[in-house]
């Protein structure tokens, strides 16, 4: 899932979350209330929509996940495995997949290979779950339990296809899919969405006490919303909510010295970056980049503005396997930024600290989100400080998160510099979708064209061979380190938090405990005593 996304958002870097109030589930605490096991997740914030169409909420990704089944899942290595599909083959592009016959819908409907296809064939025009739904040629159903895809070339991320599976009885009767806003999900998943025991912005899913895979222990899931983070890990301390969802990097330590407290940093699958709008004059020159990305030091935007909680960054991907590394690093060196910019003729000719060329001044605004200006502060002076001694002159505009979005984007070149980031999936791939051409299909935000990148792209995805898609995933990195329409900064860490005093049976996987694109720990949770 990708952040920050006009066209189309994969996933986004800070969870919009539904919430439920806990009188709304009969008491005041979590735990064994009145005979009902309640498992109390905090989160920091709201929601969009529960329509699988239209969502862009990465919390929502994880409700749909839990309250619809989907073709497979993951293990702990990011495997696939089964889910509803019991097994599957490959050949000559043609995906074959063998289903469950004991799955039903909340309903009473069974779950048949009518709805998989019915699901795959629409969700092409999902905002989530786009990007790997597309490529079939067709999809087809030789009885109730089999589902055959047959690809348009080699589909390499066929097994990175989260995609909660919708009954098509319901949804085939629904007349406008975008404009729809369900009441209640009618799913097959372990949890059933429960429109009567929320409300007031609030959330809660009970048992699915008939699943036919293992049935959570948990009878209610809820998620509460915080106004902020503190709030949250003195919930947590209190013993108010089980969980945190998510948290800030001040609370871990706090956290891991509390009593019957676990907290992690877990990896995500994004990262955080300076992008540049080539569409500006002076961004548009590659020495002018280059020169800006040896005054980036990586080493302070980690420990200033992430806690220390961060790995540095010289490419999109951060899976295992998949980390960039250059042969040769724009690590911080202002002397070299000094001689890229003397060699291109921009020179300090009127004493006054900034070089200019052409009468033209090297004066960059920097646009970030207002709401993230707090941590961002120190990443920000940084760059100002290194850049004029470089004779770079960065000027700070801060403004409203969705101004931001609204200024910074493909095809405007009214702005300079932004300071964003994305997150992406298990599949290596994905997030590098963004640099494509951004007249076509290419949503980077800083109007990148490189036909080099496009055929390297399209190469890792007209191979299954590891080896060989591998291969290209490197050889996209390396092409856009050298255009650098971005200037990688950092592959940031997510905080999540449990009451392990009171709980059991979860583990944590290298993204977390939540939202890490599995539905384990949901399921498994229980009662420590």
């Amino acid at each position: 899932m990708m952040k920050n996304n006009r066209k189309k958002l994969i996933a986004s870097l800070l969870a919009l979350l539904l919430i439920f109030s806990l009188t709304a589930c009969g008491g005041s605490s979590s735990g064994d209330q009145g005979g009902e096991v309640i498992f109390n997740v905090a989160t920091p914030g709201g929601y969009d929509s529960l329509n699988f169409f239209t969502t862009e909420s990465s919390m929502v990704y994880d409700w749909l996940n839990v309250a619809y089944d989907t073709l497979f899942t993951y293990d702990d290595d990011y495997n696939a495995i089964p889910r509803v599909a019991t097994d599957w083959s490959e050949e000559n592009n043609v995906w074959t997949f063998h289903l469950r016959d004991d799955v039903y819908f909340s309903d009473g409907e069974q779950l048949t290979s009518a709805d998989v296809k019915w699901t795959y064939e629409h969700a092409v025009d999902s905002y989530m779950y786009s990007l790997h739904a597309t490529g079939f040629v067709s999809i087809e159903c030789p009885d109730d339990f089999t589902v055959v895809f047959t690809c348009e070339n080699a589909k390499p991320d066929m097994l990175y296809q989260i995609i909660p599976i919708l009954p098509e009885h319901i949804w085939s009767g629904v007349e406008d899919v975008f404009s729809y806003e369900p009441t209640e999900l009618v799913g097959s998943g372990p949890f059933i969405y429960s429109p009567e025991r929320s409300g007031s912005g609030s959330t809660a899913f009970v048992k699915n006490a008939d699943y036919w895979g293992d049935v959570p222990v948990i009878d209610v899931l809820v998620f509460t919303e915080y106004d902020n983070a503190d709030a949250i890990a003195q919930a947590l301390q209190l013993g108010e909510v089980d969980a945190a969802y998510s948290l800030e990097k001040t609370q871990l330590d706090t956290l891991n010295a509390a009593d019957g407290i676990e907290a992690g940093a877990y990896a995500s699958f994004g990262f955080e970056y300076m992008g540049y709008n080539l569409l500006d004059d002076l961004c548009a020159d590659k020495t002018i980049r280059h020169a800006v990305d040896y005054c980036v030091d990586k080493e302070t935007v980690i420990e200033m503005s992430y806690g220390g909680l961060a790995d540095p960054a010289y490419g999109a991907v951060n899976n295992d396997g998949f980390v960039y590394t250059p042969a040769e690093k724009r690590d911080l060196n202002i002397e070299k930024a000094g001689e890229l910019l003397d060699e291109a003729g921009y020179k300090d000719t009127d004493g006054d600290g900034i070089r200019e060329k052409d009468g033209q001044k090297i004066s960059l605004e920097l646009i970030t989100a207002s709401d993230r200006s707090s941590w961002q502060s120190a990443t920000v002076n940084m760059l100002i400080t290194n850049c004029q001694q470089a004779g770079i002159e960065i000027v700070w505009n801060p403004m409203e998160k969705t101004a931001m979005w609204d200024t910074c984007y493909d095809g405007n070149p009214d702005w300079q510099l932004v300071l964003d980031g994305w997150g992406g999936d298990a599949d290596p791939g994905t997030i590098l979708c963004i640099f494509q051409d951004y007249e076509t299909l290419g949503y980077a935000g800083v109007s990148y064209q490189n036909p080099a990148f496009d055929e390297a792209y399209q190469n890792a995805y007209a191979t299954v061979d590891p080896a060989e898609r591998a291969k290209y995933i490197e050889e996209c990195q390396e092409i856009l380190y050298e255009d650098c329409p971005y200037t990688f900064l950092c592959f940031d860490q997510g905080i999540q938090a449990i009451n392990s005093a009171k709980w059991t049976g979860y583990k944590a996987s290298t993204h977390g405990l939540f939202a890490d694109e599995r539905y384990y720990n949901y399921c498994h949770l229980a009662p420590a005593n």
